[in-house]
């Protein structure tokens, strides 16, 4: 947007740009929610924790749990080049089988901070490929339906603040006219103060309970709303840390507990690597990615991976569920061909890196008031994983339940409460994640609930185990021994108005049944009664998306019969 078009006033802007009736709304909402006397008891101090805490989540995007293939030199490059996460792990709880409740962004995100499954909350399917943002059987999560994270704290008289991605709800203000999101920057990626403060007038996440977002959301085909991979490396990473760092130094003020959610994209920009993005980042092509440079002078190993990568890669998927073999098939139609080379596994480590240093940036804006630190519990995560290539060359994370894809990080944080690095293989989902923070601040979950129900329609309770009883040492780890957890996903991101390839052909969406329901446990059927870890996972056709209603979506193919 040019200096000329600043003659028109915020409020005139926030209306030519349909945001007027959510701001409102938004306005509304955070009345009504900052009321006089919050739902909260006095904190009753529980051994180490003194305090109501404060809580920073950083959030990263497509990260997962280390594979059990990753080299020797590659576990030594991670414990040194990203010092950030190896620095919050020095006084943590770390859960090394933690899992995702669903895939991809949309239903991963909105059930963590929903602390629901999609069965409740609706959101079930992600725009991109062939799903444009207004499909049929595509649903942003509702404000007043199922709160969020925000909506409980801030119910609590917490302060609650949002920076970065969000991906829960349709939360872009549009160029006057169109449906193209309009910029938070200029013509170059740099942030523009004004359009900045229209967002902040906007007011758009008040419904789900947090202040501070600034759009658009960071993904589509512009270089400048990826994570780096903009001209030069320009992207949104950078833009999001030096947010948080500036809303971590106004919090060093507050009279009051505060969440703060720090959402980064990367590493998801290793899913704009392909062989079409990667010839035009090459060949210099106006409007390309920038991706090879960001190898450029990079230390990422070359041997990343043992041979059991190798075996998982060759994996013959005509021995698993169609649906995945038919994924692999139709992935260079929904996104690009890809040749799984080299270049491109490192590059998802270097997108790790490269976030690795925004993460440090916003701790050192924590950790330089002593105070605040203290009283500050940081929570590291990720919302799902990514295949890179594995199992049969499955690449990004539908249609499976494997670990590449459920398992990802989950680190509690604090210098007082952790004195060391304590890692526990109990397993763990997202579920738990919201009962556990409200453990922690010493909230009853019921008293909150009953409060939410005035304003939102669909409070339930929450279904994840408050694990803060174990944080905090008061619970043993065998307590949790014989728990199960649970994964779903209907994400069908093939199916939609847009199904049409690169070479203009459309394509069809991933044979059926391509839902995954998924039970993890750990049971006693080794040697002698020893525990071993199971899953096990059911594709089953959903009929709440069948194409035509009371039509199966399913194809059976018999050998050596021609299908009719």
């Amino acid at each position: 947007m040019s200096e000329s078009s600043r003659g028109l006033s915020r409020r005139q802007l926030l209306a030519a740009a349909g945001a007027a009736g959510v701001a409102a709304a938004g306005a509304t909402a955070a009345a009504g929610s900052a009321s006089a006397a919050p739902v909260a008891p006095p904190f009753r101090p529980r051994g180490r924790l003194r305090r109501r805490p404060n809580f920073l989540i950083i959030m990263m995007d497509e990260q997962r749990t280390p594979p059990v293939y990753e080299s020797e030199e590659l576990k030594a490059w991670r414990a040194v080049n990203l010092p950030a996460q190896d620095f919050l792990r020095r006084h943590s709880v770390e859960f090394t089988q933690h899992h995702t409740m669903a895939v991809a962004c949309q239903p991963a995100r909105t059930s963590m901070y929903t602390g629901q499954y999609s069965s409740l909350h609706g959101v079930a399917q992600t725009s991109g490929s062939a799903k444009t943002g207004v499909e049929p059987d595509l649903y942003w999560l509702q404000p007043r339906s199922v709160p969020t994270l925000g909506n409980w704290f801030r119910a609590a008289g917490y302060e609650t603040l949002w920076k970065g991605k969000w991906h829960i709800s349709e939360v872009d203000l549009f160029q006057p006219g169109s449906y193209n999101p309009m910029p938070s920057y200029t013509s170059t990626g740099v942030p523009d103060p004004y359009l900045e403060s229209v967002y902040m007038e906007a007011g758009i996440l008040e419904q789900y309970g947090f202040t501070g977002f600034i759009g658009p959301e960071p993904h589509g085909s512009n270089p400048l709303n990826s994570g780096s991979s903009g001209p030069n490396g320009v992207g949104r990473d950078a833009v999001f840390a030096d947010w948080n760092v500036k809303e971590l130094q106004r919090l060093r003020k507050s009279t009051k507990p505060w969440l703060l959610v720090s959402s980064f994209v990367n590493p998801h920009d290793i899913t704009l690597w392909g062989n079409l993005t990667v010839a035009a980042d090459l060949a210099g092509s106006p409007g390309s990615f920038y991706l090879t440079e960001q190898l450029q002078g990079s230390n990422v190993p070359h041997n990343l991976f043992t041979s059991m990568y190798d075996q998982s890669n060759s994996e013959d998927l005509s021995t698993k569920p169609s649906a995945q073999a038919s994924f692999v098939g139709q992935y260079p139609l929904g996104f690009q061909p890809h040749d799984n080379a080299l270049a491109y596994h490192r590059f998802y480590y270097q997108l790790q890196k490269e976030v690795d240093q925004h993460i440090a940036s916003v701790i050192g804006a924590l950790t330089a008031d002593k105070s605040m630190y203290r009283d500050t519990i940081v929570i590291y995560m990720s919302d799902h994983g990514e295949m890179l290539g594995a199992h049969g060359g499955m690449f990004q994370k539908w249609h499976n339940a494997y670990d590449e894809t459920v398992r990802v990080p989950m680190i509690f944080h604090n210098p007082e409460l952790f004195r060391g690095h304590k890692q526990t293989d109990i397993l763990t989902s997202h579920a738990d994640l919201l009962p556990t923070m409200l453990g922690l601040a010493g909230l009853d979950e019921a008293k909150l609930g009953r409060e939410l129900a005035k304003t939102h329609t669909q409070v339930r309770r929450l279904v994840g185990r408050d694990l803060s009883g174990f944080l905090l040492g008061e619970v043993p780890e065998a307590r949790y021994a014989a728990d199960a957890i649970y994964f779903m996903t209907d994400d069908n991101i093939f199916k939609g108005l847009n199904a049409v390839s690169f070479l203009g052909t459309s394509y069809t969406p991933v044979d059926q049944p391509n839902s995954v329901e998924t039970v993890i446990a750990h049971l006693p059927t080794g040697a002698q009664g020893a525990i071993e870890r199971w899953k096990y996972s059911r594709y089953w056709d959903n009929p709440q998306y069948w194409t035509s209603p009371g039509v199966q979506d399913i194809q059976t193919y018999v050998p050596g019969l021609v299908n009719q």
